[in-house]
């Protein structure tokens, strides 16, 4: 995958994948849940987006899904230890460089 990372206002982001596919989506999902050892939080389904929050190295992150966006991980920047959540990102990004859904 070509992971791009973003720094938006209140966000950091890792896009994994332009395409929207939702079964694209539960690989990513299923990948972070074996790879990583995450705790899944809350998942919220919509029409056209999907946001699943899990925890990693005591900071939430959301796997989303938008339908004109693609797919990517977000974390909201938190009011301390910013330098550490934009690693554990790129930690998770990096995976996502060499990995292939299938």
């Amino acid at each position: 995958m070509d992971v791009r990372y973003y720094e938006e206002g209140r966000s950091f982001s890792a896009e994994l994948l332009r395409d929207s596919s939702g079964s694209v989506f539960q690989l990513i999902a299923d990948e972070l849940s074996e790879e990583f050892d995450i705790r899944w939080k809350a998942k919220l389904d919509g029409f056209d987006q999907r946001y699943w929050d899990f925890e990693y190295k005591g900071l939430t992150l959301s796997l989303h899904l938008e339908h004109f966006l693609g797919i990517s991980i977000l974390v909201k920047k938190p009011e301390t230890n910013i330098n550490s959540a934009r690693k554990i990102l790129e930690e998770i990004g990096e995976h996502f460089k060499a990995w292939s859904p299938s």
